[in-house]
């Protein structure tokens, strides 16, 4: 297989395979630890019902809903509400960054650098990143959260991870190449 992009000067890159494995392991390494945190989270923050979240039509030709009925249903899609909105805050403050730290440590290490490198990997991209997934993760994991019942989510999840995976790896290799000619 021969595959190649643009380059720094007239030579192109070829395709790195072991790049690509050292990814591979990393995802089928964390992904029992996103079904497990999915899970913790359905336990920790419940919402009664997932189409609780969105008021329900109501069907033509039945009588309109009695004052209780509807004050039930406000109450219940306050609740679902707050509940997707602990279940995001949770993530975002939780588990992306701990996400983040496994992953740049892990390409230091398997890459083939030591303890030290992946120290500064995380020091120099942890931050940035972070930032940067707060523009975007929060929409993906509230409709995830909102609607996806709990079985899809991680492949739901997975299905935006996909490109966000492909920005890390942009991360992982070209920006620390920025960060380190910066320095030097």
């Amino acid at each position: 297989m021969h595959i190649t992009s643009e380059g720094d000067g007239d030579e192109p890159k070829q395709y790195d395979f072991w790049r690509t494995s050292r990814f591979v392991l990393f995802s089928t390494c964390v992904s029992p630890l996103g079904v497990r945190w999915h899970r913790f989270l359905d336990s920790r923050f419940p919402i009664r019902s997932q189409n609780k979240w969105f008021r329900t039509r109501r069907k033509p030709g039945h009588s309109a809903s009695t004052l209780a009925a509807r004050a039930k249903r406000r109450s219940e899609q306050s609740q679902a509400a707050k509940q997707v909105g602990k279940r995001l805050a949770s993530d975002v403050l939780l588990y992306e960054p701990t996400m983040y730290t496994l992953f740049f440590g892990s390409m230091a290490i398997l890459e083939g650098g030591g303890i030290e490198d992946a120290k500064y990997r995380i020091s120099q991209l942890l931050w940035p990143t972070y930032l940067t997934g707060l523009m975007i993760s929060p929409i993906i994991q509230t409709i995830n959260f909102a609607f996806v019942p709990l079985i899809y989510r991680v492949p739901f999840g997975s299905c935006f991870d996909l490109f966000w995976d492909s920005y890390l790896s942009w991360v992982n290799n070209e920006k620390l190449s920025m960060i380190e000619s910066k320095t030097e």
